[in-house]
């Protein structure tokens, strides 16, 4: 089946038309989220300190309520680089997702540009989302894709939800889909990628409370399929609870994916100052056997507005 999908910069004249040509109860919010590290990079070839963009980001999202059984949704959101002003090389924003779509007891059916289906399906195993000991410098498949039709189901069961991708690239279809059944005690997702960006990938991701731990294992392979050369990678990840305000985390990666013999191993703390600030500290080092070894050392804040 061939999908015409509306292109990201039209999202904001379609909303608009949306909100003016249907007779609903709208809800629209702005939101955003500012966070930036000053890091210190330190290799055998230089040592360099800096401010860093950590994936901030403002955005628009809206909920327009057709009738009791169905709502049209749309979200605009892009990244923004409060230490240069330059998200995106020369550029100002950087596109995140944004999409338009409806939702209902069917689901929700959307697209635009979105995360991949494989690319969700860590959870929320990768306690260093966005920062530079992110598991996108370990693994394959962290997909942010244009051109996207998503479907989501409602739950199947209690606890169980699906999800299916369709991609439509210059250099051909590609197809994500997953899994994810969560119980009060374990939440885990089965997702798998085909002829994304190359790659066949399968990635099975746990999440699960010990004593005062919470402890995320995720287990992939792919198979780059130009050579037919297969890697397998994994994440491990635990994060303690120091009090109501402040925790302490660890995790470590280790895949052939994207550099040899590669390994990430990090540490960070966390100090929510109130429900929308924190500070951080984090220390990571990535290895690998053709490219040596990176340290990093950052001192940030986040933000959430």
């Amino acid at each position: 089946m061939e999908f015409k999908i509306i292109r990201a910069k039209k999202l904001f004249a379609l909303s608009a038309l949306i909100f003016f040509t249907t007779s609903v109860t709208a809800s629209v919010s702005f939101y955003g989220k500012l966070n930036f590290s000053y890091e210190n990079e330190d290799s055998a070839e230089e040592s360099n300190t800096d401010f860093v963009n950590n994936a901030s980001r403002i955005g628009i999202k809206g909920n327009f309520k057709v009738n009791d059984k169905y709502s049209l949704i749309f979200q605009a959101e892009n990244e923004i680089d409060p230490t240069d002003g330059k998200a995106d090389g020369e550029k100002v924003f950087k596109e995140r997702n944004t999409f338009v779509g409806v939702k209902g007891d069917f689901g929700k059916l959307y697209a635009g540009t979105y995360d991949s289906a494989l690319k969700l399906g860590q959870l929320k195993v990768d306690l260093f989302n966005d920062t530079r000991a992110d598991i996108k410098y370990i693994l394959q498949g962290e997909n942010r894709m244009n051109s996207f039709v998503g479907y989501e189901s409602p739950e199947l069961i209690e606890g169980m939800k699906v999800s299916l991708n369709s991609i439509s690239q210059s250099s051909g279809d590609f197809y994500s889909y997953s899994i994810t059944y969560k119980t009060e005690n374990i939440n885990s997702a089965l997702s798998i990628d085909k002829d994304a960006k190359g790659f066949d990938s399968t990635r099975l991701a746990l999440m699960f409370a010990v004593y005062k731990f919470d402890i995320g294992l995720l287990l992939q392979n792919s198979k780059k399929i130009s050579t037919n050369k297969k890697d397998e990678g994994h994440i491990f990840s635990i994060n303690r609870k120091l009090s109501d305000k402040s925790s302490i985390y660890f995790q470590n990666a280790k895949s052939d994916m994207k550099i040899d013999d590669g390994e990430q191993r990090s540490f960070g703390y966390t100090y929510k100052i109130n429900a929308k600030t924190k500070i951080f500290i984090h220390q990571s080092s990535r290895k690998s056997s053709n490219k040596g070894k990176v340290d990093y050392i950052s001192v940030g804040t986040e933000y959430k507005f």
